[in-house]
């Protein structure tokens, strides 16, 4: 799975009427140390079951993992 991929991701909520919706998850980034000149993330859909990425940050760049 890409980055863009899991950014596209939508889960199922409810509207103000109680109508099914899909809407795009908020996402947790979480800093797991340094690793190859850089900082290791994980990015994951917070709250709900999806994929998990990890990516190695230096400067403006990722860099997967």
């Amino acid at each position: 799975m890409t980055l863009q991929q899991l950014l596209e991701t939508t889960v199922v909520s409810k509207n103000k009427d109680g109508n099914e919706i899909q809407v795009s998850p908020d996402f947790r980034v979480a800093v797991q140390g340094e690793r190859d000149g850089g900082v290791h993330i994980i990015v994951h859909p917070h709250g709900h079951n999806g994929e998990t990425l990890d990516f190695v940050v230096s400067g403006n760049e990722l860099k997967p993992l």
